[in-house]
């Protein structure tokens, strides 16, 4: 990794720092609400969903999208770098940047889960599939807005993501494995968790390198 490409994962960190310091904030905030209570916690679920799936529409919109409609690419471009550094650069800086907020605010979730005695510890395990599949999930994001030419592939993308995360809800609460222990006073890592774990793990190892083995061949990047 050169000097060029380590300078542009740095910038997309400074240039965010707001933007992470915010979702950080709002994160921690959200774990906060949802153990004031059961209107508490729904209303901080929420918030705290809402919070980590923004992030990452945001980043991407912003740290891609932006960089083409301001002509900023064209710049950086210009630079002694190739598509492939510019490609790989982008992807870690947007990363980290997502990784530090979904990490805290994880983080504080879980603590909230353990420490509060109205809540159940045995859904940690589905905090943490809903946690991975929303890291999958920008994941997906980042991967089809590098490959989207134009806006409205990029809104069609964010629209099917955000869906997406609904469906996984509705899909794996139910599972059996998952629901039957989803109440329970000990948390439950059984076969169900880690299938579904291994799955989303698959997914994000795949949208985060699919963009450095075809976006970065690319003639026309712009």
């Amino acid at each position: 990794m050169n000097i060029v490409t380590r300078k542009l994962i740095a910038k997309e960190l400074h240039v965010n720092r707001l933007l992470v310091g915010i979702g950080v904030a709002a994160g921690v905030g959200s774990t906060l609400v949802a153990a004031l209570g059961s209107t508490g916690f729904n209303i901080g679920s929420l918030t705290w969903l809402s919070t980590i799936i923004g992030m990452g529409v945001i980043l991407s919109l912003y740290g891609i999208m932006n960089e083409r409609k301001e002509h900023a690419l064209e710049f950086i471009m210009s630079l002694p770098l190739s598509i492939a550094d510019y490609v790989r650069a982008k992807i870690i800086g947007l990363a980290l940047c997502f990784f530090i907020t979904w990490s805290v605010s994880v983080a504080a979730a879980l603590v909230m889960v353990f420490a509060k005695d109205s809540v159940p510890d045995g859904i940690a395990p589905y905090l943490v599939l809903i946690s991975v599949f929303m890291l999958a999930n920008f994941g997906v994001v980042l991967c089809g807005t590098m490959f989207a030419r134009n806006e409205g592939t990029t809104t069609l993308i964010i629209i099917v993501t955000n869906m997406g995360v609904t469906l996984f809800m509705f899909i794996v609460a139910p599972m059996p494995g998952i629901r039957e222990h989803m109440w329970a006073a000990a948390p439950v890592w059984n076969s169900a968790f880690w299938t579904v774990l291994a799955c989303e793990l698959a997914v994000l190892v795949i949208t985060l390198t699919l963009p450095l083995v075809t976006v970065a061949r690319r003639r026309d990047f712009m």
